[in-house]
């Protein structure tokens, strides 16, 4: 995959601005001839393991990796061993891949490491790179330290990715693939429920498509029903189907699954939070759309996933804003009797559910006349 960003780091010298570094921005292809050095940073880990082991892939059939791949953790073992393998000749093979971890010295992080490493011997073999190893950096920071001659030197001689910023369509192409990989079909309203599901937490998304691949197989798509069958639900997923149930006037099912989320160990002061966030959420998106708003620009303006916006502007079509503000309102009532030692927390939840689904019960009608089209004019 080769859809990642490609940005130019300026360096100075005497005669002025010139180009030093090539650094490639969430890019997961893999192409020969192999560079001698890969320096793979960010804070997507599943992105940066995922790489990694493409590289691996790429540079060693899996035969030949009991013997010619060797990591190194940099905060216990130093840093001349490593390079010492590197400029050691494979075995049996016609390359060999030492993989650099957690290499601190590369950041202005300070860190507790059981030795001093001496990054000189490192910059030395990045200028004289063995052609028969592929030395991979794994560097899970945010940022490395461009002060540093080191990371400026590696900046030239290595291939970099920065493996930091996820786009939803990073996200799709990458859970599309997982899905192939078991002969199975991921598709758009899939990933979208499973976004709402779980979040855009990578290594977790990879995972639920991986159980749902193995539960859909290759007769059937991984589609939005799929995904609420067998994936599983975050909390705040939870506290949306909560709203949906007390908006629809299901105060039984609202309650039960109170008390689901309460067995599992959810706090109800937690509830009610999200329960509140969930209420302004929809009141701010019915807000929005009245005044015209797109759903990416509404994401924009609130800071949520425009599925997120998506779902809650379907709930708009339930809820008047009169009924929202009352729930709000019931919400930081009920925050306060719980803090005061007033009322039990799971009574003081229960108690919400039961007028704000009795509200709205009486506020229905208010509600269809506001969504209808002339209303929102």
């Amino acid at each position: 995959m080769g859809n990642g960003k490609v940005e130019w780091e300026q360096g100075i010298c005497e005669q002025g601005v010139i180009l030093t570094a090539q650094i490639k921005q969430n890019d997961l292809s893999i192409k020969k001839p192999l560079a001698s050095i890969y320096l793979l940073y960010g804070t997507q880990d599943y992105l940066i393991q995922l790489l990694t082991k493409n590289i691996i892939q790429e540079a060693l059939p899996e035969e030949m990796r009991d013997f010619n791949l060797s990591r190194y953790d940099m905060l216990e073992v130093p840093i001349e061993e490593a390079i010492e393998d590197a400029e050691t000749l494979p075995f049996m093979s016609d390359k060999k891949v030492v993989v650099l971890e957690n290499p601190f010295f590369l950041t202005g992080e300070k860190v507790k490491a059981k030795i001093e490493q001496n990054v000189k011997r490192l910059d030395q073999y990045a200028e004289h790179p063995s052609p028969d190893s592929i030395l991979v950096i794994v560097a899970k920071y945010e940022k490395l330290d461009r002060r540093k001659k080191l990371v400026r030197n590696l900046e030239k001689s290595a291939d970099v990715r920065e493996l930091s910023k996820l786009t939803d369509t990073l996200i799709f192409h990458l859970l599309e693939n997982i899905a192939a990989r078991f002969g199975s079909v991921y598709t758009k309203s899939g990933h979208e429920q499973l976004i709402a599901s779980v979040g855009p937490h990578l290594m977790q998304l990879a995972n639920e498509v991986e159980k749902c691949a193995l539960y859909c197989g290759p007769d059937r798509p991984i589609d939005r029903q799929a995904v609420l069958e067998i994936g599983s639900r975050s909390l705040e997923t939870n506290v949306f189907l909560l709203v949906n149930k007390v908006m629809q006037r299901k105060t039984a099912d609202a309650l039960h699954l109170v008390h689901e989320l309460v067995n599992m160990n959810e706090e109800p002061l937690k509830l009610l939070a999200l329960l509140e966030r969930q209420f302004r959420i929809v009141y701010q998106v019915g807000y929005y759309r009245k005044a015209g708003y797109t759903q990416n620009a509404i994401a924009g303006k609130i800071g949520i996933h425009p599925y997120a916006v998506k779902l809650a502007s379907d709930q708009t079509h339930l809820f008047s804003q009169e009924t929202l503000k009352h729930a709000l309102d019931k919400c930081g009532e009920t925050d306060y009797l719980i803090k005061s030692g007033r009322v039990d927390k799971l009574l003081a939840l229960e108690m919400l559910i039961h007028e704000t689904a009795s509200s709205h019960s009486q506020d229905r009608n208010l509600s269809k006349d506001e969504s209808s089209p002339q209303n929102l004019i």
